[in-house]
C-alpha cells in the first residue's frame, strides 16, 4: 500500500517553531561566521519535512486514513510535534559533523519515531478531536466509517 500525501506539518508552521538564530545556524545559506546576511535554505527545509510527513503517512494512514483529509493547520499537535522533532533532528544530522546533534534533539527524534511504531501497532492513539466537540472522531479510524447505520432500533419499532 503506497501512503497518501499527508502534510503534517507546513515549512512555515515549522520556522514559526523555532528561534531563527538556531535555524540560521543549521539551513542557512551565506557569510558563516554570523546570522547577519543568512537566509533560510528553504528547499533544504522542504526536503526533511517532505520526508518527516512522508514517514509519518506511512505509519499513521494505514491506521487513520481519512486523516489524509485534513489541513496542516488542523493536524493534531502531537503529530506536529514529531515532524518537528524529525525534521530538526535532519537538519542537524550533517555527514561528518556528528557533533550538532546532542542528547536531546537524538532523544526527541527516538521518541518521535517509537512513538508514531506504536500508532501503527495500535498501542498509541491519536484521540483525534477535529470537530471541535470535545469528543474523538471515530471517522477518522481505519473501517469505522465504513459500516451502514445499525437497523436495530428501527427493527423493534413495530413492538413497542
Amino acid at each position: 500500500m503506497v501512503a497518501a500525501a499527508l502534510i503534517v506539518l507546513t515549512c512555515d508552521a515549522f520556522i514559526a517553531r523555532r528561534d531563527g538564530a538556531d535555524l540560521l545556524a543549521v539551513a542557512g545559506i551565506g557569510g558563516p561566521n554570523s546570522s547577519a546576511g543568512r537566509t533560510l535554505n528553504m528547499a533544504k527545509i522542504d526536503a526533511v519535512l517532505a520526508r518527516a510527513n512522508d514517514e509519518i503517512a506511512s505509519r499513521v494512514l494505514p491506521r487513520y486514513p481519512r486523516l489524509a483529509e485534513v489541513a496542516a493547520a488542523s493536524m493534531p499537535e502531537a503529530l506536529k510535534g514529531c515532524a518537528d522533532d524529525m525534521a530538526w533532528y535532519w537538519l542537524r544530522d550533517r555527514e561528518g559533523d556528528r557533533g550538532t546533534v546532542d542528547e536531546i534533539v537524538r532523544k526527541r527524534f527516538e521518541d518521535a519515531r517509537a512513538y508514531l511504531r506504536a500508532i501503527a501497532k495500535g498501542e498509541a492513539d491519536l484521540s483525534l478531536d477535529l470537530d471541535g466537540d470535545g469528543r474523538p472522531d471515530p471517522g477518522l479510524a481505519a473501517g469505522t466509517a465504513d459500516f451502514p447505520p445499525a437497523r436495530a432500533p428501527g427493527v423493534l419499532e413495530g413492538y413497542r
